[in-house]
């Protein structure tokens, strides 16, 4: 039987874990310029990379470096008792926001975000830049090397070359670093995707974290105000407690079907669920009059690079957001809110798919 990762004290798989929070969270923290300096000085382009894709990967690992998975979320020990395993392979992993307008943002961003979640997560892992760099960047040029549209290719592309990169940096590490956590082949990491958590909240959410990978015969204590769900075969299963229940008993669970956004992984931010308005999530300024003006951090990171004012509303395509109507977004967003006497408010938001409510934005200091 495949070798598995298991989180101590659980017959699951490896727990892991979603860097982002599950509740309403204000961040006013604003991309910094010259963290994303540092990064690129660790991914130096290569002579290969298509044009525009610079910029998109080093946007990308400005990103996950802002919203990491922590060791102890990919890193647990084997099933077979034989030390730590390393899953390479997110089952939850980030993506572009499905509005990107920038073409190489489209055609390149999922595959820099996946790359630079690799590279941080070896390097915090203990692996030298010299285990791993060629394999990487291998498996990098298979991926962005496939035609655009080319959907068939390119999921062969990434069976096939992931199936490489794997046994590549796990030949380096037993030759190397013998020490470190073993590498889960691509095919060990998919047997043990049965069921996956998409998200969870209530009092036993630490336990069961978005991204975890379970089997079917899972039993999962629930208390009071849990609430589980759990992506399996294209469906969303939630369990709800308080009770014991088996991750795969279909007759405790209300069924939906899985939308393919809710497959990345992201933060969320619940406001109020302000009844009787459509889904979606509707802005709000305090006091009244305030301008929202919106941007995908992913499209801000790619302005910093390429634009001396990034706040420049026209030279970095800003949203400007209706206040009052609600807007079905996702993913992670840089904003400003600009009121009439001058004031300024600017930061990041995170928000989840299919999360309906109220963001308001408080004038500073009123």
């Amino acid at each position: 039987m495949a070798s598995a990762i298991r989180a101590p004290g659980c017959a699951a798989a490896l727990a892991l874990a979603m860097a982002a929070p599950l509740h309403a969270q204000e961040e006013d923290a604003v991309p910094a310029a010259d963290a994303m300096v540092a990064l690129a000085a660790q991914v130096p382009p290569q002579s290969w990379y298509p044009e525009g894709y610079y910029d998109v990967r080093v946007a990308a690992e400005a990103q996950v470096a802002e919203a990491p998975r922590s060791k102890a979320a990919f890193v647990g020990s084997c099933s077979g008792g034989d030390g730590l395993c390393y899953d390479p392979f997110d089952p939850l992993p980030q993506r572009i926001n499905p509005g990107e307008s920038d073409p190489a943002v489209r055609r390149y961003g999922n595959i820099a975000l996946d790359i630079s979640r690799l590279r941080q997560e070896l390097a915090l892992t203990g692996y030298a830049a010299a285990a791993y760099a060629a394999a990487l960047a291998d498996y990098e040029r298979k991926l962005v090397e496939v035609p655009a549209g080319d959907r068939a290719a390119a999921t062969d592309a990434q069976i096939t070359a992931g199936r490489a990169f794997a046994a590549s940096v796990e030949a380096s590490r037993k030759r190397q670093a013998p020490n470190l956590p073993r590498i889960l082949d691509y095919d060990e990491s998919a047997a043990m995707a049965q069921m996956v958590v998409v998200r969870s909240s209530g009092p036993s959410a630490l336990a069961y974290p978005a991204g975890r990978k379970m089997s079917r015969d899972a039993k999962l204590l629930l208390r009071t105000g849990d609430q589980v769900e759990l992506l399996d075969t294209g469906q969303i299963r939630t369990l709800r407690g308080p009770g014991t229940v088996r991750a795969g008993d279909t007759a405790s669970a209300m069924v939906a079907m899985a939308s393919p956004s809710g497959m990345a992984r992201v933060g969320a931010v619940r406001g109020g669920s302000g009844g009787g308005r459509p889904a979606g999530i509707v802005f709000e300024t305090s006091p009244p009059s305030g301008e929202v003006l919106l941007v995908s951090a992913f499209a801000f990171r790619i302005c910093q690079r390429k634009i001396p004012d990034p706040w420049n509303r026209f030279a970095c395509q800003w949203n400007e957001m209706e206040t009052g109507v609600a807007k079905p977004l996702s993913g992670r967003f840089v904003y400003q809110v600009k009121w009439p006497d001058g004031t300024v408010r600017k930061g990041t938001r995170e928000i989840a798919p299919a999360e309906s409510g109220q963001v308001t934005f408080k004038k500073v200091g009123s």
